[in-house]
């Protein structure tokens, strides 16, 4: 899960920043409210952080990779249950998240590579994945 991610959404994030559209980042923003309301909600963040992975994915505009993002979502979907379950991890996922947004919003591909991949290695630290 963890190489099929890195792969496929390290390049997701670089084409987004190189693609995106107005309303695509009006996408990214959103998830990124939603996922700071459940947060200070006392829940995880768990729609958020999903919105906002689905809000990348169809920001690189391409069907192919978002077909392979779409085979492997319902594994990710447990992997990001336990991980967002970690104390302080939704605090930390939604920090990761903004700088992500960050980069791609500026346009800057390897910096939204870059972010998207420290994002994985952070939230890929759950026992599930050793």
């Amino acid at each position: 899960i963890v190489e099929a991610r890195s792969t496929l959404e390290v390049k997701l994030a670089a084409l987004a920043a190189e693609r995106r559209t107005d309303a695509d980042l009006a996408a990214i923003d959103k998830a990124l409210d939603v996922m700071s309301h459940e947060i200070d909600g006392g829940d995880r963040g768990t729609q958020g952080d999903e919105l906002f992975h689905q809000a990348i994915t169809a920001a690189a505009h391409s069907s192919v990779l978002a077909q392979l993002m779409a085979f492997i979502a319902e594994m990710i979907l447990e992997t990001r249950m336990e991980s967002l379950g970690q104390p302080g991890r939704p605090e930390q996922s939604l920090a990761s998240h903004r700088k992500i947004a960050d980069a791609i919003r500026a346009q800057d591909a390897d910096a939204a590579a870059s972010a998207m991949l420290a994002h994985i290695e952070l939230v890929s630290d759950v026992e599930l994945l050793r």
